[in-house]
């Protein structure tokens, strides 16, 4: 391994053992909450808490991920995280923990989640650059760690929770986010040392508004924000509604909810990791729309409701093609925002796109109680391939292939770092 290509894989692996902590959070700790209560109810207010905060603090805290630099503030948000999950199982063992206690931890870790992820995100360029690595394919590698880690945490969790019981798994965790911070703190350097003079000043409010002026001025970044938001908006049902609807319509027991939804998950990874190896060499407007198109089709297939292995089939077809959207969306969003402001901007996008997902798991449950689930699907595919027809023609996007950060040795600072009015 040489020097130059040490800091880029410790931030792939402190990213994924940040991501995998995060994981068996999101199954330890609403079991902890049903086995210390029995309350359904409240493992409902825990799953909603370990949400809520880390979308408010992802689009508030981006200005200060700015101000204290990315490597500082991925220290910090582990060490928080860490010290939230440990807070769970010390309280409990000395008698003092009680649901209001446990919603307020959960709310410290979902609220250093956000912003330790934006930064991570943030240091990808620099990084990628000294490695001489294309940038496509380090932020497939970033998804890909980021499926595995959805795959692993779970599963690792409820291994665990089995042999060391729930209160020493939350120990575990905090220890595997101490790795992450360890990792950070040792082998990445501070990319933007030079750059962050100066980058956060005004006003607190100037300061959380700066993301939209950015994308207002922005043409391409705000056409690529509005598509996510909306492919989210249809996307949000998927889990939650449109596969256990399809599932009990069509193909039996609850089982098979999983199962699709598994299937999913694995073609997602092996989609990031096709795209791995093909990234930079071919266009990214033509592989996004791409993309997008067959995963309308993947939708038109399913609306049928087709024979069940046929179903699995399509799951992970969906999941595949879907691989590049995100690594390409990345990169896209890495190479134009000035390093200065990277976390401020990053935040405001990642908060739109969030904010689509219980709006439309909200109307997607309506709908499909409305019309049902087959015709539901069938008008997400038509508007999903209607959007990607109509983003062909839109002479925007054709910038998507444009690359702006430049390979060097060093850390290349973007021109220009100008704030937008």
């Amino acid at each position: 391994m040489t020097r130059q290509r040490a800091p880029l894989y410790a931030l792939l692996a402190a990213n994924t053992l940040s991501f995998i902590a995060e994981a068996v959070s999101m199954v330890a700790i609403p079991w902890f909450v049903l086995m210390l209560t029995g309350s359904y109810a409240q493992m409902g207010i825990i799953g909603f808490f370990t949400v809520l905060p880390r979308v408010v603090a992802t689009f508030l805290g981006g200005q200060v991920v700015d101000r204290i630099g990315f490597r500082s503030a991925s220290v910090v948000s582990d060490a928080l995280s860490g010290l939230s999950v440990c807070g769970i199982p010390l309280l409990y063992a000395s008698g003092h923990l009680n649901f209001t206690w446990l919603i307020l931890l959960v709310i410290i870790g979902a609220f250093f989640d956000g912003p330790g992820a934006t930064a991570k995100d943030a240091m990808a360029p620099e990084l990628a650059a000294a490695a001489d690595i294309d940038l496509d394919r380090v932020n497939a590698f970033f998804q890909g760690t980021r499926r595995l880690s959805q795959f692993i945490g779970p599963m690792l969790a409820g291994f665990l929770i089995a042999i060391v019981g729930t209160s020493n798994v939350l120990w575990v965790n905090a220890v595997v986010f101490g790795l992450s911070m360890l990792l950070t703190l040792v082998l990445i350097p501070d990319v933007q040392a030079e750059a962050r003079a100066g980058a956060t000043s005004g006003s607190f409010r100037e300061n959380m508004l700066f993301g939209f002026r950015f994308l207002r001025q922005h043409r391409l970044l705000l056409w690529l924000a509005m598509t996510v938001a909306l492919m989210n908006f249809l996307d949000a049902p998927l889990a939650t509604v449109q596969i256990p609807a399809l599932v009990r319509e069509n193909y039996g027991g609850v089982e098979r909810v999983g199962i699709l939804l598994g299937a999913h998950g694995a073609g997602s990874l092996l989609g990031t990791i096709i795209f791995s190896m093909i990234a930079g060499k071919y266009s990214r407007r033509k592989t996004f729309l791409g993309s997008f198109f067959a995963v309308g089709l993947t939708f038109l297939w399913l609306a049928v409701a087709p024979a069940w292995w046929l179903a699995v089939a399509i799951m992970v077809l969906m999941g595949v093609l879907g691989g590049p959207l995100n690594p390409i969306l990345m990169s896209i969003r890495q190479e134009r925002v000035p390093l200065p402001f990277r976390a401020r901007v990053f935040g405001t996008t990642t908060a739109i796109a969030f904010v689509a997902i219980p709006l439309g798991q909200l109307l997607g449950g309506v709908l499909i109680e409305v019309t049902g689930v087959q015709l539901y699907t069938a008008a997400v595919a038509v508007i999903y391939m209607g959007v990607v027809l109509a983003c062909w023609f839109n002479p925007v996007l054709r910038e998507m292939d444009d690359r702006l950060v430049k390979e060097a040795k060093g850390f290349p600072v973007d021109p220009d770092p100008a704030v937008p009015a």
